[in-house]
Formats: structure tokens, C-alpha cells, sequence
């Protein structure tokens, strides 16, 4: 029965190309489903022989055969819905531990009967009845577990998505307001200009000056890369760069992200982000307060780079912090799902951090 189950398991991870704890999953699923198929198939054929008072090989094969197509058909159309083709499942252990409890458990209760009937779980009478009971039970509560399990990513999606429109809003409502703003300040730059030859008071001379540089500024900040998710989230810190002082440059070609789900755009980038405005905000030299963003392919990858100074004193690490964040090959270790790779590049007093993402 190992051997069943590993060369099942072996054979879904080949032709699905998937990850190995989604095939743990689909593995378990895929083996309760059989087992569920055989009992019904067993518990119908001894009940025709009852009634025939004799057994057929062309009978068990009929019998078969109609049994296990209508259970695989009505199965299909049922759990097709749990199980979105293209796309995995990214099940995390907790929930690979549950599912295969589950289906163990199924699988031990219903032939525990056919080994002993002298534990608390045997059945002396109708084994077949209970073991085909006890299976369609644990095929129930796998389908049971991976609808409710969808339901919870659906809702979490439905959340980022919501959280991210409110985003836009916002987005779309500063951009009315500060360019009503630069409008108006547009129209009256002539009256600027001609007020400011004639301002003999330095100081006030200053402060129109100033305020005619942060109405422009604001404007500049707003991101056009082609990617609706991705401007959102580089105006945002574009704006926040602005309040610290920090120089954000963005080269995007936001038509390369139009195949990654707007979930993984929103992490991405706003790690990468928040981790060199972090960096970025402790360097005391406002020249050097800089962060360069650039996205673009290369030999059919997509190639995320962000680049920006840090002070040597905060990315200075002890043994310990070594050992817990970098591997043996000298690489960060990281639970993200996507491989990257951080060079870093050492100047007397200050670092040039360089982040990179393949994918």
C-alpha cells in the first residue's frame, strides 16, 4: 500500500508540475477517493452475487467499471471547483498535516475490521457497509476542509484587493487635488514671476519659491509604469520618500507584471521598498539619500533591482545574526517563494545596498 501511494504521488508531481507539499494534498485526496471507489465497488458486487447466487468475472468487471466512472465523474464535477487549474494551491504545512491525519485516519477506522475485530473500532457485522461508510466520511470531510480552506484565500484576496482599491481612491483623490492645485498655480506663474522681481524681502522671496517646488514635487510623484498595482504602490512611496527626504527613481516596465497576481505585487515591492526606505532614512548625507528602482527583462526573466546607500554601522552583523540569516553558500536565507539575491558592495564609510529579484 506504500508503494501504491509513493508511486501515486510520484506520478502526480511529474505530470502536474507542481509544488511537493500541493501534491502531498492532491496525493491524499486522489487516495481516499480510490479507496472510497473500491469499497462502493466491493459492498455492490457482493450484494448482486446475493441475489444471483453466483459470481461472474464479466459481472465484477461490469459492475466495476460503472461503479468507479459514475464515482470519479460525480467527484470531478463536485470538488473541481476546490482545485483551480493553473494555479497552486501554496498549502502550507500545518494544512499538509491535517489532510494527510485525515485521510490515515479514514483509511486505518475503515480496514481496521479486515485485521482484528477486537479493538474498539472493529466491526463484527456489515464490514463492508462501515468501511465503505467510513471512507465516503473522510472523502466528505477533505472536500469539506479544502472548500473551507478556499473560502479563507478567497476572503483574504477580497481583502487585499479592497485594501488596494481604497488605495487607488485615495490615490485618485490626492491626484485631482494637487492638480487642481498645480493648475491654479500654473495659471498664476506669471503673477509669480513678476511679483518675485519686484520682492525686495528675501524671505518671502523663499517661501513662494518653496511652496511653487512642493506643488511640483507632489505632482511628480505620481507613477505611470503601465501597471495600475504597481503605480499605486510607488506613488505611495514616492510621497513617503518625499516627507523623509529620499530621491525615488522608478525605470519600470509595468507591462511585464501583468502576469503575476496583484497579492504578490503588493508583497514584493513593498518589501523591497519599506527595507531601502528604512536603510535610506538613517544615512545623515541628504545627497546620498537615494533609491533607485528599475524593472526589465533579460533572456526571458524578469529582473526586479533596487539600489540604495546604507550606513555600515546598521547592516553590520554579529556571529549569531550571521549564522540565522545566511546559509552556507554565503546567500541570505528567506521564506519568500520567489529567489533572490543581495550583493553588497563596501565603501570606507557608507555601503551601496543592491537588492535583486529573478523571476
Amino acid at each position: 500500500m506504500m508503494g501504491a501511494v509513493g508511486l501515486m504521488y510520484l506520478s502526480l508531481y511529474l505530470v502536474l508540475d507542481i509544488k511537493p507539499k500541493d501534491c502531498g494534498v492532491i496525493t491524499t485526496h486522489a487516495f481516499v477517493l480510490a479507496e472510497f471507489a473500491a469499497s462502493l465497488y466491493k459492498q455492490l458486487y457482493v450484494w448482486l452475487v446475493r441475489f444471483e447466487h453466483r459470481e461472474s468475472f464479466d459481472a465484477s468487471f461490469c459492475v466495476m467499471f460503472i461503479t468507479f466512472l459514475c464515482t470519479y465523474i460525480i467527484y470531478f464535477n463536485v470538488e473541481r471547483g476546490n482545485i483551480t487549474p493553473n494555479r497552486n494551491l501554496n498549502v502550507n504545512t500545518k494544512e499538509l498535516v491535517s489532510v494527510v491525519i485525515t485521510g490515515v485516519g479514514a483509511f486505518i477506522i475503515s480496514n481496521i475490521s479486515f485485521i482484528t475485530t477486537k479493538t474498539p473500532f472493529s466491526a463484527t457485522e456489515n464490514m463492508l457497509y462501515v468501511r465503505t461508510l467510513v471512507d465516503f466520511g473522510g472523502m466528505l470531510m477533505l472536500m469539506t476542509e479544502m472548500g473551507r480552506r478556499n473560502e479563507m484565500v478567497l476572503k483574504n484576496e477580497s481583502t487585499a484587493i479592497n485594501q488596494l482599491f481604497q488605495r487607488q481612491y485615495e490615490q485618485y483623490k490626492l491626484a485631482v487635488d494637487n492638480s487642481e492645485a498645480l493648475r491654479k498655480e500654473m495659471h498664476d506663474m506669471k503673477h509669480y514671476v513678476m511679483a518675485l522681481k519686484n520682492e525686495d524681502d528675501p524671505n518671502r522671496r523663499a517661501e513662494v519659491l518653496e511652496d511653487m517646488e512642493q506643488a511640483i514635487a507632489i505632482q511628480e510623484s505620481f507613477m505611470n509604469t503601465g501597471n495600475k498595482v504597481l503605480d499605486v504602490i510607488l506613488t505611495t512611496k514616492s510621497l513617503q520618500c518625499q516627507k523623509k527626504n529620499i530621491t525615488l527613481n522608478a525605470m519600470v516596465d509595468g507591462d511585464l507584471l501583468a502576469d503575476i497576481h496583484v497579492k504578490d505585487i503588493c508583497s514584493l515591492f513593498g518589501n523591497i521598498l519599506d527595507n531601502a526606505i528604512e536603510a535610506t532614512q538613517q544615512v545623515e548625507d541628504l545627497e546620498k539619500r537615494l533609491i533607485t528602482m528599475s524593472v526589465h527583462s533579460r533572456n526571458q526573466f524578469i529582473i526586479i533591482e533596487c539600489e540604495n546607500y546604507s550606513e555600515s554601522a546598521n547592516v553590520r552583523l554579529r556571529s549569531s545574526q550571521k549564522r540565522r540569516i545566511f546559509k552556507s553558500n554565503n546567500l541570505p536565507r528567506t521564506t519568500k517563494k520567489i529567489m533572490s539575491n543581495m550583493a553588497l558592495v563596501l565603501n570606507q564609510s557608507i555601503r551601496w545596498q543592491k537588492s535583486m529579484a529573478v523571476l
